[in-house]
């Protein structure tokens, strides 16, 4: 694994909107290493005209002061009322992570098979347009398939998931992913001076144990040196926690082989396979044993013991599988398909996020062709969807963009009232995925926002949407009337650069959009000092979404009825982003669609 990859492609969680990046940290990684390594050693070496107790202090605050860090947080939907709180950690600390994974992959990986029930252990993505790792199962269809294999000679399904698995995983417990909990202790024991004797003999545990150690401390400096929990977001937290889970798998396995025992895994969800009730009561106080042990907990309110026949997969999935747009009647065919999807958001209303994506990826990626007659009906249709669960905004935004011909004024209206209303609603209880969807949406058409919401998106102290309005502001000039950003600049002094808000002050000031209270804020600070003086950019205002399939003003005028193309061929214009569509679609919990 390449640490510029996982820079790359697996840094920044895929939520955000596209303008955030990071290739410029993976491009030169290197000289920002060799830079920092030459100004760390010569400040922690070299002694100027200090007496040895002021050369000390100076060593010990310069310790202190780079340390550690915390993350900016991104706030994202994980059902109609909950929230799950993705990380962005600060590139100080998090190249260090990145650098420690990529360094024993070959380890990783090899711990990565020894579970016979995971099906989400990270592979190693080929394509460098998507993320660092993907998934062993490409496809809920791949999971169901492998569930069923499973399951095949059993007659009860347990289906349990692991309580707030990422915020709960408590770091020491790393060293136990690669040598077990007994091994991993034996070595937490011996001293400094017993453990690097023992590493300098080649030997392989002593060796697997320090480095465990060093990635725990690297993971613990991302997120101001806190053991509880990993950041939600980058790629290597997935790597980290598949580590702990395999190891949980082994665990598991030996327990219950006498029984033979058969599961699957998805990320924390666990569907396992027994003969009788006493069996599946015994496996779930079993499991619940071996992950107190790694301070862990099963989710009490998931636990479902259910003996086979049982329905694997929700009505809903199959409703919706089973709808035709009609080729004669297309409006009337998106106004029933909404219809469907509304109502079964009505009766889960507690997952209408992850049901209304799934719906709508048909449109998303062109499978579904809208006629330029039937646009408005959609159009109406649609925005009235993103109201009601603006945690679509990222999937409305790239259809626009594929229908960008078909919208006139009234429909830019529309959008801008859309925007008002999600920014309102949503930004004054940090709900930062809407509220920066909101905004990048205005930015995408050039719609103007008001005074009064920008105002409010000020207040949130949000960097990820600040950012976009500072883009909208200072680039676009799409925000009416002069804006106040002095509560945030009079925030741009001390640590910042180090704090929740290390992508705005860094970004602000770099692009001259914000003025520090400190003007030497940057230059103050050695680490940020070299990427600035290197050009190292987190934020680009030009950048965008991909678009799968771009509809030209004339290239669907009517209903297929009377479109001179048939819809064999409409669709089949659409037909390589097949691939990518089965991997993009089941972004919600898999588990929920089983």
């Amino acid at each position: 694994m390449d640490e510029k990859k996982i820079l790359n492609g697996g840094y920044f969680p895929k939520e955000l909107p596209p303008s955030f990046l990071t290739k410029d940290l993976a491009d030169n990684i290197d000289e920002i290493r060799n830079q920092w390594s030459a100004f760390f050693t010569s400040e922690t070496t070299q002694r100027q005209t200090e007496t040895r107790p002021q050369f000390k202090q100076r060593k010990d605050e310069l310790y202190a002061k780079y340390s550690s860090s915390k993350c900016v947080e991104y706030s994202i939907s994980k059902g109609k009322l909950s929230r799950r709180l993705l990380k962005i950690p600060n590139p100080k600390h998090f190249i260090q992570v990145s650098n420690l994974v990529s360094e024993k992959w070959t380890e990783i990986s090899d711990i990565f098979s020894t579970s016979e029930y995971s099906t989400s252990y990270p592979i190693e993505e080929v394509n460098p347009k998507k993320r660092a790792v993907r998934t062993f199962s490409k496809s809920v269809q791949d999971l169901r398939n492998a569930i069923l294999e499973t399951s095949v000679n059993k007659l009860y399904q347990v289906k349990l998931d692991i309580s707030k698995f990422y915020p709960t995983i408590y770091t020491h417990v790393i060293s136990w992913s690669f040598l077990g909990k007994d091994i991993a202790k034996e070595y937490y024991k011996k001293s400094k001076t017993e453990l690097e004797t023992l590493i300098a003999s080649g030997d392989n545990n002593a060796i697997l144990y320090k480095y465990a150690d060093s990635l725990d401390s690297a993971i613990r400096a991302c997120q101001d040196k806190q053991s509880v929990g990993i950041p939600i977001g980058p790629d290597t937290s997935h790597i980290i926690s598949e580590l702990i889970a395999c190891r949980i798998d082994l665990e598991f396995k030996a327990k219950f082989d006498s029984i033979d025992v058969k599961a699957c895994r998805y990320y924390d969800d666990y569907y396992i396979y027994v003969n009788s009730s006493d069996e599946a009561d015994a496996v779930i106080k079993g499991i619940q044993k071996i992950l107190n042990q790694f301070q862990l907990e099963i989710n009490d309110k998931k636990v479902e013991v259910k003996e086979f026949p049982l329905t694997f997969e929700n009505n809903w999935v199959t409703d919706l599988h089973r709808f035709e747009f009609k080729e004669t009647n297309v409006s009337n065919s998106i106004k029933h398909y909404f219809s469907l999807i509304w109502g079964i958001g009505e009766k889960n209303y507690s997952r209408t996020d992850w049901i209304f994506k799934y719906a709508l990826r048909t449109f998303e990626f062109g499978t579904t062709p809208i006629p330029k007659d039937s646009w408005k009906i959609f159009e109406n249709l649609i925005l009235k969807t993103a109201l009601i669960q603006p945690a679509i905004l990222d999937i409305v935004t790239r259809i626009f963009l594929n229908y960008e011909s078909y919208l006139g004024a009234d429909s830019k209206s529309k959008i801008k009232n859309l925007i008002n209303q999600v920014i309102k609603n949503h930004s004054s209880i940090n709900h930062n995925f809407e509220t920066s969807w909101a905004l990048w949406l205005a930015k995408s058409f050039e719609i103007e926002i008001e005074q009064n919401i920008a105002k409010q998106v000020i207040e949130t102290n949000d960097s990820i949407s600040i950012l976009i309005l500072l883009c909208m502001d200072k680039v676009k000039g799409l925000v009416q009337g002069p804006t106040d950003y002095s509560s945030i600049e009079n925030n741009l002094k001390d640590d910042v650069l180090f704090s929740e808000n290390w992508i705005l002050a860094y970004q602000g000031i770099k692009n001259g959009w914000l003025t520090p209270t400190e003007p030497d804020l940057i230059s103050n600070n050695a680490f940020m000092n070299i990427l600035y003086t290197l050009d190292v950019d987190f934020f680009d205002c030009n950048l965008q979404l991909e678009v799968y399939k771009k509809i030209e003003k004339a290239e669907i005028k009517q209903d297929y009825s009377s479109a001179e193309s048939s819809p064999t061929e409409i669709k089949s214009e659409s037909q390589e982003k097949k691939e990518d569509e089965q991997k993009i679609v089941f972004t919600a919990p898999v588990s929920n669609l089983l």
